[in-house]
């Protein structure tokens, strides 16, 4: 019988769990984690897989980083001497170009680097721990090659094959520009909507229960993976500024079709403007008065003159506004601010 090449997983979260169920078929699956639980212990002996100390880490042939975005980096340099020779060292994250070029940054030249991102997890392959089963019909993955052997690459691509998993080619870059879109930016859609008090009612069109499907991908992972899909991919902030640019630009379609002519029309979006303004202004008055708290609890001044010329230098830089009327509006706000401090 052929022995199974060993396959370690560094992380045992949710996803580490799903990883662990998925590969146990195709390799002796073994689990690294700093933080062993009773919870994690019995996962394992569920799934079947073992737990390993840090002593073992260079017997893998696979390793595969399940761990969070932001604990990535970290983690890199800590198995970077440690590994062996010729392993292939995946990342599970849902960003790519960050974590491609640490993976490049800190291992060694004498180990292998594949960027991956299995675009989907728990919820979405409807994984059940105990019961041992997930569906992955129609689900897909994203290889992004850094540094990997054509032998060891078609081994680890023939697994995915056998998963049924449809395999997706790219660049990191290309990988983040279009996940800015397809997870970034729907996990916020998603958020903002529960935000926003949509729930199931008695009244409702199919559209409307085809927009509530959109919680069970996007409410029930935890905060943090949230947090990192977004500050850890470049292009993240500037989908979520475009998509509210439209829904502004929605907005002024509705108030135009309301208005009698086109000078009712521009009044109103002053009106409107002027209360966004006032509306900003009591925001930063508050969280003026916020931060006078913590400059005095740590004993910092109030007028701090160099953040001020940083602050009006930047907005006449960005701005096509007059540089005196910049200045004369926020020395106004400015001392505003300090009152409130």
């Amino acid at each position: 019988m052929k022995t199974k090449k060993k396959f370690l997983i560094i992380g045992f979260g949710r996803f580490g769990k799903l990883s662990a169920s998925i590969f146990k078929k195709y390799f002796e699956v073994q689990i690294f984690d700093n933080n062993i639980t009773t919870e994690k212990i019995k996962a394992a002996k569920i799934i079947g897989v073992n737990l390993i100390n840090p002593k073992e880490l260079n017997n893998a042939d696979f390793i595969f980083l399940t761990v969070p975005i932001s604990r990535t980096e970290e983690t890199i340099k800590n198995i970077s001497n440690k590994l062996k020779e010729g392993s292939l060292v995946m990342d599970a994250c849902s960003v790519k170009t960050l974590p491609c070029k640490w993976l490049n940054k800190y291992l060694p030249k004498n180990v292998q680097i594949l960027g991956t991102h299995p675009m989907f997890g728990p919820n979405t392959s409807h994984y059940n721990l105990e019961k041992q089963s997930w569906d992955l019909k129609n689900m897909q993955i994203v290889l992004c090659p850094q540094r990997v052997e054509p032998k060891t690459y078609k081994q680890i691509k023939d697994v995915f094959m056998d998963l049924g998993l449809k395999i997706i080619e790219t660049t990191p870059s290309n990988h983040d520009k279009q996940n800015a879109r397809t997870l970034s930016f729907v996990h916020f859609l998603g958020r903002s909507l529960w935000d926003a008090g949509f729930r199931e009612q008695e009244i409702y069109t199919p559209g409307y229960k085809d927009i509530l499907r959109i919680f069970g991908h996007t409410t029930n992972d935890d905060w943090r993976l949230f947090f990192d899909m977004n500050k850890f991919n470049p292009y993240s902030t500037g989908v979520r500024e475009n998509f509210l640019k439209s829904c502004s630009k929605i907005e002024n379609r509705l108030l135009k079709n309301e208005s009698k002519d086109d000078f009712d029309y521009l009044r109103r979006r002053i009106v409107k403007i002027d209360k966004n303004i006032f509306s900003l202004l009591k925001e930063r008055f508050s969280i003026a008065t916020k931060i006078g708290k913590i400059k005095k609890r740590k004993g910092i001044k109030v007028l701090d003159k160099s953040r001020e010329k940083t602050i009006i230098d930047k907005a006449i830089k960005e701005s096509k506004l007059s540089p005196s009327f910049i200045k004369k509006i926020y020395r106004t706000i400015l001392n505003q601010s300090y009152k409130q401090q």
